[in-house]
């Protein structure tokens, strides 16, 4: 059995893992002056011709973003009970720090683009029921939706069609390193039953998919940020994403040379 002086040292050690988690999460903001937040921000931000609407708590950590010449980075922090609004009125116990695209949209059958580098920060080990970090979603269904847990990075994928309800598929699951820039470039062409999908990470074709994604007359749209559930969840996350492209446009070129976070 403890003693009460054992006790109340491991409260105290305990306290400080969550301090320092805290404190190390916000050194990678504090170290950089030209963080400028935005997870108050009522407006759209614009990055390369998508607007995006904010969907976060409005906490001071929970969006910022910085320029430095051509780059543009965003950095998204979610700590417990970061809840939206909308989903604090709806009742769910989800929280999210994200970039909402909905603005922008691609109709079914038509070939999207992606490529950007995204990082996640140090930290404790990670663990939620689901926190997908980026996701092609849509009026009907999302296409494909990437997560991160236990320090692994997974995709799903989900359609449906005239004949058949909801499927979801894993796809991709491997292991990601923490605290280094990650490079990724896809392609989706939603179709039931001739759809596509390629995603190269880090140079490297992780995904060639042939078959049923997506859904008849879904419209995507591009999220990304963090939106994790269900909470509260003691583990703060923190990640950085840069160079965000999304459209129409042919993006291949990206997988070599991605553009420089530097």
């Amino acid at each position: 059995m403890r003693t009460g002086k054992s006790v109340a040292a491991a409260a105290t050690i305990s306290l400080a893992i969550l301090l320092s988690a805290n404190c190390s999460s916000e050194a990678q903001v504090s170290n950089s002056a030209d963080w400028t937040p935005l997870a108050n921000s009522e407006k759209p931000i614009t990055i390369r011709g998508t607007p995006y609407a904010v969907e976060s708590a409005g906490s001071k950590w929970g969006i910022r973003q910085k320029s430095v010449g051509a780059i543009d980075i965003t950095r998204f922090e979610v700590r417990a009970g970061d809840i939206w609004s909308e989903d604090r009125a709806s009742g769910e116990n989800k929280e999210r720090s994200e970039f909402d695209g909905y603005k922008r949209r691609f109709e079914y059958g038509s070939d999207v683009w992606g490529a950007y580098s995204f990082l996640v920060e140090p930290g404790p080990e990670y663990q939620s029921d689901w926190t997908a970090i980026s996701q092609m979603h849509g009026s009907k269904i999302r296409p494909f939706h990437m997560h991160f847990k236990l320090g692994r990075l997974t995709i799903y994928c989900e359609s449906s069609g005239p004949h058949s309800g909801l499927q979801t598929s894993t796809i991709y699951s491997e292991m990601l390193s923490r605290n280094e820039w990650h490079h990724v470039v896809f392609h989706l062409r939603e179709g039931v039953p001739n759809g596509r999908f390629e995603f190269w990470l880090d140079g490297r074709k992780a995904v060639d998919f042939s078959g049923m994604i997506g859904a008849p007359g879904n419209q995507a749209y591009w999220k990304f940020g963090i939106y994790r559930g269900y909470g509260p969840i003691a583990t703060p996350l923190a990640i950085q994403f840069a160079n965000m492209e999304i459209g129409p446009t042919e993006l291949l070129s990206r997988v070599a040379t991605p553009l420089s976070v530097e």
